[in-house]
């Protein structure tokens, strides 16, 4: 924030109150999609072929299950129950609303300022192969991202310095600009200007 304060720029606060709904509302309505576009890899025309079956039925479940990832069947999983019947108005559709009012806050927002800077994530970069077994924690992380992605803005990370991580080690921190619709122009021109002032995009952390 300094550094673009010396550049020229002027600091205003702003608020985002629904930001904290972006994690349950996105992890609703992205497993709902991911479930409605995949339902056509099933091995018959598109996606991953098992080859060994003994009917239809069968080949549908082996090309699924050996086709898609943890990750992937997750949400599958997910997304076919809050778009089965009975949970779509409780879940999907109330995600959607939520969506709504995530999107509102960031039109307030820019009322008052040209570009929203913030943290990519509460922490600094993980090590490689930490938390795979942890999707939990991999959710959480997004907070600060998610929203933009629901509000359909032009969002991106630039490196902005090193913090500590695991065992004292020095691990990237990112800067996250959001940009209002159709100002990825602007959006990107502030990132070059905070490139040319600053080398943080050229060091690389200690393996």
């Amino acid at each position: 924030m300094k550094e673009y304060e010396k550049l020229g720029a002027t600091l205003v606060d702003v608020s985002l109150p629904k930001t904290s709904m972006s994690i349950p509302a996105y992890y609703v309505i992205a497993p709902a999609e991911a479930s409605s576009n995949l339902s056509r890899f099933d091995g018959v025309r598109y996606g991953h072929r098992a080859k060994d079956y003994t009917d239809l039925s069968d080949m549908y479940r082996k090309s699924r299950a050996e086709g898609f990832g943890d990750e992937v069947k997750r949400r599958i999983l997910i997304g076919a129950y809050v778009l089965s019947h009975g949970y779509y108005d409780a879940y999907y559709l109330q995600a959607q609303k939520i969506r709504r009012l995530i999107a509102n806050d960031f039109q307030q927002a820019f009322q008052s300022c040209d570009v929203i800077m913030g943290p990519v994530a509460p922490s600094v970069a993980w090590d490689l192969g930490a938390r795979v077994n942890d999707p939990v924690a991999n959710y959480l992380a997004d907070i600060y991202t998610l929203s933009t992605s629901l509000a359909g803005l032009p969002g991106m990370s630039i490196p902005c310095g090193f913090g500590q991580g695991e065992k004292n080690a020095h691990r990237p921190v990112g800067l996250q600009l959001i940009g209002n619709y159709f100002n990825e122009a602007k959006l990107l021109n502030v990132a070059h200007q905070f490139q040319l002032a600053t080398d943080w995009h050229s060091r690389r952390p200690a393996v």
